[in-house]
């Protein structure tokens, strides 16, 4: 598809110029939903509706749940309630709940009411879960048996089912009540004793969750279990719905977008505002961060001028010092956030943690800093201000890897996003105690250099 997207997209342009939209079908009619999603994206918001409206419902239903949300939120401002229903209609309900959300009261409350009786009792009970958590993940489409069934009866349900609900992986055994009792894999039905009851083959070895659970945990116990789909029970252990792996590549780029995008300093709206103001708003207080970070360290500098103007060459250095503390706490920050989210750290490991990472920072402080005292010994002739360049370069590394480690396994204790230690964060944070720590040294040492 890559190769004809430009294609696709200059097609539909000539197509739009020449004013007959009714071609826009034919081109759609030969596209996989993925595809089309792709193409919509891709084209000037101009020509998106046109686009849109073009699909068969069945695809326009498929391409609004791929589309980013965004696009998702322009599309719906341009649909009416009854163009909206039919396309519910073709959703499973965790992506018709994902598509009400992002509609206002108004109009989400005249959907629900036009939608069928099964789909609204579906969403509504989906819609009381945060959209973060295994609630507003899961489906409620799946395939149960009760206990006592036998086989034969499981596959009679299978293929009632089949046409209804997408991606079965398991048959949930259930008892009277809905309590979760064991899970049938669809491939053993291949190799099973028709005659025999659900219990004498079913897993009863459960990994579930409950609709309160975050995303990022569910996440992580896909990748940890090698999943493709997870029961969700609720504090009674009754069955609710169920998770499959789509959903998690969904939530795994979505937080690792919100990841990135909070290292940059900015938010996930980027990627779906368009308001220039709005997005001047979500930089600004990251902006204004390391503008007064920026201040605190001329600020520092300042009081600092006389042991500048006795020695003119520590303010060569001042950007080396800079960059290397906000490189390594960057560096230091970033694996910690990772192992985090991906939960291969818990914060009762901070100590070990800690303490590995000072390790690094030690090599790679020695490393760095001999580099340092070499360059500095050869371009001044002067082994002093090497020796004391190269130690301040040690100080700094290992005290911003440290930091670059340590304030994220904070931020993470006190139930904040760890992703915010990241980007301008530490980089201000760094660069005003890294250039405190280097002038405050080199004051100290300025006699010693024969400077004082």
């Amino acid at each position: 598809m890559d190769g004809n997207l430009d294609h696709k997209v200059e097609s539909i342009r000539e197509i739009f110029e020449s004013g007959d939209l009714s071609r826009f079908a034919g081109i759609a009619e030969g596209m996989r939903a993925p595809d089309a999603a792709e193409v919509l994206t891709a084209l000037p918001e101009e020509l998106h509706i046109p686009f849109f409206k073009s699909m068969e419902q069945e695809m326009a239903s498929e391409v609004l749940t791929l589309v980013d949300e965004g696009v998702s939120r322009e599309l719906l401002g341009h649909l009416i309630v009854d163009e909206i229903v039919p396309l519910i209609d073709y959703m499973a309900s965790d992506d018709a709940t994902d598509i009400i959300n992002l509609l206002n009261a108004d109009m989400a409350g005249a959907v629900l009411r036009r939608i069928s009786r099964e789909d609204y009792e579906d969403v509504s009970e989906l819609l009381k879960f945060d959209e973060e958590s295994a609630g507003g993940l899961m489906a409620r489409e799946l395939v149960t048996i009760r206990a006592g069934k036998l086989i034969s009866d499981v596959i009679a349900t299978l293929r009632s089912e089949l046409d209804s609900i997408e991606h079965i992986q398991y048959i949930y055994v259930v008892d009277s009540v809905g309590v979760l009792l064991g899970t049938i894999p669809v491939i053993n039905l291949l190799i099973t004793d028709p005659g025999r009851k659900v219990e004498e083959v079913m897993d009863r070895d459960i990994l579930t969750v409950t609709a309160d659970t975050d995303q990022g945990e569910v996440a992580a116990m896909f990748a940890k279990y090698d999943l493709y789909s997870m029961p969700v029970v609720d504090e009674n252990g009754r069955l609710a719905g169920r998770i499959t792996v789509d959903d998690i590549i969904d939530v795994i780029e979505e937080e690792a977008t919100e990841d990135i995008t909070m290292m940059a300093g900015t938010g996930d709206e980027e990627f779906y505002e368009r308001s220039p103001v709005k997005l001047s708003r979500a930089r600004l207080p990251w902006l204004l961060t390391g503008l007064f970070g920026g201040i605190a360290s001329a600020l520092i500098m300042h009081n600092f001028k006389e042991s500048l103007e006795s020695l003119i060459t520590l303010v060569f250095f001042v950007p080396v010092i800079m960059a290397m503390g906000g490189n390594v706490g960057i560096q230091a920050s970033a694996i910690v956030v990772r192992e985090l989210a991906l939960g291969g750290l818990s914060v009762s490991q901070t100590g070990g943690k800690l303490l590995r990472e000072l390790k690094v920072s030690i090599i790679n402080g020695l490393v760095i800093g001999t580099v340092l005292l070499v360059t500095v010994t050869v371009w001044q002739s002067d082994i002093r201000l090497g020796v004391l360049l190269g130690l301040c370069m040690f100080i700094i590394i290992c005290w911003a890897t440290v930091m670059g480690a340590f304030i994220p396994l904070m931020l993470k204790k006190a139930n904040i996003d760890p992703a915010l230690a990241t980007g301008p964060f530490i980089t201000t944070f760094n660069d005003i105690l890294g250039i405190a720590i280097y002038l405050g040294i080199a004051s100290l040492f300025l006699e010693w250099l024969g400077k004082g």
